[in-house]
């Protein structure tokens, strides 16, 4: 992909439906799950992109066969019925590149397991939070030595059984320490009860997490409001489908909200799985016509939008998504319960109101979300800097006339993005 894209509005308002790929969150549990599993899992409708990429290449090396179809949306998986055997070239380290649930599951299984590996991932990779997970890991019996700073990757690896019994963790930096924790919990001796001290960020992932857990026949649920179990069980594979990706569905629908006309996604609506599937509400919200089925959204623009008070704790990843809408938006917009993007691919709050600003935005940046009061007229032609995040790439393609810095950030988890624009008219 080109160094740049120059991105415009569309001709005329939208009437389409679109589909954007699988969901990343529930591929790479699906591959996790499927790899521990007795038998033969076919995942269908998977996601191909570099964070599912480094999944299957790790899995690979541990000895689980991923066969994966000519366009990687179909991955057949033989899993090994238990905990991962072995590490081909253990001298040679696990690269999970700039992928968090990579990263996070990976290590909870190696943990689990009874072999020995080093993790290590992209330079922003080094830079976020494992401390937390490492740190109920270790006092479950694994040894994990960090080889750079304290408590980030990389880190050496050598597994043990878990011993199982109560973790308790203060409120984590990320839902993803909660869900690795509870991916490994089939693996341990005794069931694993995990105790959220001040409750999680992003609770619709730990929700999804256990969803999947039960999908693949484990005993998982909540006890109590902030209080998880999983139960030590041998998986069972099966066919699985996972859903369209909700997080990359926001930019899809918003573009009806912002443009006109009527967007509908297939495959995703109120029985999903995932929590960004209710960003549907905040379109409503804001002034959008939505309609929301069982397996189909639809969003009708209006021609009006305006500012609301948005508390996105439960949906992070949408933010740059309804910071985007602010601007097209009459009225301010606020953002809160979101200080979990500090750490994510980039500061994503500090990153929004940059490049807001460079839009005309007046924008007040707070330790956990965004004040922001769109211009009288939105700047044209600015460029907009990426930060090698995907999120950013995608939510400020919806501004206006832009150029998109590094858009090929968007094969995270969306490759064929701004081909999708290019066949609505809206790439120069």
């Amino acid at each position: 992909m080109t160094s740049e894209v120059r991105v415009r509005p569309p001709p005329g308002p939208i009437v389409a439906a679109l589909t954007p790929p699988g969901s990343k969150s529930l591929t790479n549990r699906a591959l996790v799950l499927a790899a521990m599993s007795e038998g033969t899992s076919v995942l269908r409708g998977c996601l191909d992109s570099e964070d599912t990429q480094v999944m299957r290449a790790a899995l690979g090396r541990c000895g689980v066969v991923c066969e994966a179809s000519e366009d990687a949306g179909e991955v057949r998986v033989v899993g090994v019925g238990g905990p991962l055997p072995r590490v081909d070239e253990p001298e040679r380290p696990i690269d999970v590149a700039t992928a968090g649930t990579a990263a996070r599951f990976l290590a909870a299984v190696f943990a689990a397991s009874p072999i020995a590996c080093v993790v290590d991932g992209s330079a922003r990779m080094r830079e976020r939070p494992m401390e937390g997970l490492l740190q109920a890991l270790r006092a479950q019996g694994a040894d994990i030595r960090c080889l750079g700073s304290d408590d980030m990757l990389p880190c050496e690896i050598r597994g043990a059984r878990l011993r199982g019994g109560e973790v308790r963790l203060a409120r984590p930096p990320s839902s993803q320490f909660i869900s690795a924790l509870l991916l490994a919990a089939p693996l341990a001796e005794a069931p694993l009860r995990v105790v959220l001290e001040q409750g999680t960020p992003a609770r619709p992932y730990v929700d999804m997490t256990l969803a999947c857990l039960r999908d693949f026949g484990a005993d998982a649920r909540w006890l109590e409001q902030d209080v998880l179990e999983v139960s030590p069980t041998t998986l069972r594979g099966r066919d699985y489908q996972v859903e369209p990706d909700a997080s990359a569905a926001t930019y899809l629908l918003s573009l009806a909200a912002i443009y006109g006309g009527e967007v509908r996604v297939p495959g995703l609506g109120r029985t999903s799985q995932q929590g960004d599937a209710r960003f549907c509400d905040v379109l409503g919200r804001m002034g959008a016509n939505v309609l929301q089925g069982p397996e189909i959204t639809l969003v009708r623009g209006t021609g009006a939008l305006h500012g609301v008070d948005l508390d996105l704790s439960d949906m992070p990843d949408t933010t740059l998504t309804a910071a985007v809408l602010a601007l097209h938006a009459a009225g301010p917009t606020r953002i809160r319960g979101v200080d979990v993007l500090r750490h994510h691919e980039s500061d994503r709050i500090a990153a929004a109101a940059t490049e807001l600003r460079k839009l005309g935005a007046e924008v007040v940046e707070h330790d956990d979300g965004l004040d922001i009061t769109p211009p009288a007229q939105i700047i044209q032609g600015a460029a907009i800097d990426t930060y090698r995040d995907h999120r950013v790439a995608m939510a400020f393609s919806l501004a206006g006339h832009v150029t998109i810095r590094d858009p090929g950030c968007v094969g995270k988890t969306f490759p064929k993005y701004f081909e999708v624009l290019a066949g609505l008219g809206m790439v120069e």
